[in-house]
C-alpha cells in the first residue's frame, strides 16, 4: 500500500510504525487529522514522512493502539539546522549574506520615464532627484503616493503621473496634458446650504449670491448661498426698455454663522462590564527585516491585551539600518462586571457629555445647556439640549453642461 501527499515538507521526520492491524493505525490516523508526506507498508512495518510538527501526536497514538513507534531519521531541514548550530561563524554569515540580498533587491537600479518627450522625461528625473528617488535609493522607503503627488504638481506639462515597481525598477508613467478645446466644457459650481435648522446671525459672502439675509430663520438643506447668478442688464429696443439676462456659475463662498439647538441623549446602566489591567505585563519579539515583522515566537499570547510597540534599529554613519527588533508589550486586562450606584452611573454619563463636547461641538460656542436626567430600565439616562452657535452651512455642489 502506498500513499503520498502532493506537496514537499519544510521541516520533516521519518518513522517506523510496528503493528499487526494497519487498518486501525490508518483509522486513528484519519481520526486525528495526522496526514503523512508519504507512507508504505512493508510486512509488519509502515514507513512514513511526517512533519515534525506531529512527533508528539503520533507517538502518543501509537502507545494508545499498543504500536511500537520509531524515529528512523530526521528531515534534511533539521539535519542541517543542528550543523550549522556547530558554525555559528557560518550562521553569522549566512544572515549577512541574506540581509544583503534582500537589500540589493529593494534599492533603485533603474529608473523609466514612459514619454517620448526628452523635455519632460528631464523635468521628471530632476524632481524625483529633490524628492530623493534616484539610483541607490531604498525602494520600500519611497513614499509612492506622496511622489506622484510631488511630480503631478511641479512637473509642467504633464496631467496625471503613477509609479509602479518592477523588481528593482521604477516605472514612471505620465499623461501629457491635453489642450482643452474652446467653446466646451463642463462646470461644477456650489451652493452654501444649511446644515441645521437655525437663525442666521452673521453673514460673509465672498462669492455667490446671498439667498437669505441676517435674522431669519432657514430648514436643513436650505440655500443660503446661491452659485447661480443672475445679473439684469436694460437694454432699449425700438425705443422701449427690456431687461437682458446673463447667467454666471460660481463656487459659492463665505461664512454662514447662527444659533441652532441640538439635543443628544446619553445612557449607563448600573450593571455594566467594565476592562480592567491585572498588572501582568507580557513580551513578544519580531525580526524586523524592512518591511516585514518576523516572529521569534512559537505561539501567539492568548487573552485580552492593551498593546504598545517599540522598534530599535542600529545606526551607522548616521543612517538607520531597516533590521532590527520589533517588540510588543501586551498588558493584559480583563472584563469584569461592575455595579454602579445611581450616582456613579450619573458621573459615568457626565464623562460621555465632557468627551463628546470634546470631540463633537469644539467648532461651537455652548450658549446654553440644559439637562434632563432619567432612571429607568436599570439605566441612568440624560437627554442633553444645547444651543449652539457658528457655522451652520455646508458646501454642496450642483452640476451644468457649458457649451
Amino acid at each position: 500500500m502506498k500513499r503520498q501527499n502532493k506537496g514537499t515538507p519544510f521541516i520533516c521526520r521519518r518513522y517506523e510504525i510496528k503493528g499487526d492491524n494497519f487498518a486501525l493505525f490508518y483509522k486513528a490516523l484519519r481520526s486525528k487529522g495526522i496526514h503523512p508526506r508519504k507512507m508504505h507498508e512493508k510486512g509488519d512495518t509502515v514507513y512514513l514522512l511526517l512533519s515534525a510538527v506531529y512527533d508528539k501526536q503520533l507517538k502518543k497514538l501509537c502507545d494508545e493502539i499498543g504500536y511500537i513507534c520509531k524515529t528512523k531519521d530526521e528531515g534534511d531541514v533539521i539535519k542541517a539546522a543542528k550543523r550549522l548550530k556547530k558554525r555559528p561563524a557560518l550562521i553569522i554569515s549566512l544572515i549577512i549574506f541574506g540581509l544583503a540580498v534582500i537589500y540589493l533587491k529593494n534599492i533603485v537600479i533603474r529608473i523609466d520615464v514612459m514619454t517620448d518627450d526628452d523635455e519632460i522625461k528631464s523635468r521628471v528625473i530632476h524632481v524625483l532627484s529633490e524628492e530623493g528617488v534616484k539610483a541607490g535609493t531604498y525602494i520600500p522607503g519611497i513614499t509612492l503616493v506622496e511622489v506622484e503627488r510631488a511630480l503631478k504638481q511641479r512637473v509642467e506639462g504633464i496631467s496625471w503621473a503613477g509609479i509602479t515597481r518592477k523588481g528593482n525598477s521604477l516605472v514612471i508613467d505620465v499623461v501629457e496634458t491635453i489642450p482643452k478645446e474652446e467653446g466646451s466644457y463642463s462646470r461644477f459650481p456650489t451652493n452654501l446650504i444649511a446644515a441645521e435648522n437655525a437663525t442666521i446671525d452673521k453673514v460673509l459672502v465672498l462669492d455667490g449670491k446671498l439667498m437669505i439675509g441676517v435674522g431669519n430663520g432657514v430648514k436643513k438643506g436650505d440655500i443660503i448661498v446661491s452659485g447661480k447668478i443672475e445679473i439684469e442688464n436694460p437694454k432699449h429696443v425700438n425705443g422701449k426698455e427690456e431687461k437682458e439676462v446673463t447667467t454666471r456659475y460660481t463656487r459659492s463662498m463665505g461664512t454662514i454663522e447662527g444659533t441652532f439647538d441640538r439635543t443628544v441623549s446619553f445612557e449607563q446602566k448600573l450593571d455594566d462590564i467594565v476592562k480592567k489591567e491585572t498588572g501582568i505585563v507580557k513580551k513578544q519579539r519580531y525580526l524586523h527585516l524592512f518591511s516585514a515583522d518576523i516572529p521569534l515566537f512559537f505561539k501567539e499570547k492568548s487573552g485580552n491585551y492593551y498593546s504598545d510597540i517599540t522598534l530599535s534599529c542600529p545606526e551607522i554613519n548616521g543612517f538607520e539600518i531597516p533590521v532590527g527588533i520589533k517588540t510588543l508589550e501586551l498588558r493584559e486586562y480583563d472584563l469584569k462586571p461592575v455595579r454602579y450606584t445611581i450616582q456613579q452611573a450619573e458621573e459615568q454619563a457626565m464623562e460621555k457629555i465632557k468627551k463628546y463636547e470634546t470631540n463633537f461641538l469644539n467648532e461651537y460656542k455652548i450658549l446654553e445647556k440644559k439637562l434632563e436626567k432619567t432612571t429607568e430600565n436599570n439605566a441612568v439616562k440624560i437627554k442633553v439640549n444645547y444651543k449652539l452657535y457658528g457655522n451652520i452651512c455646508e458646501e454642496a455642489a450642483f452640476f451644468i453642461k457649458k457649451q
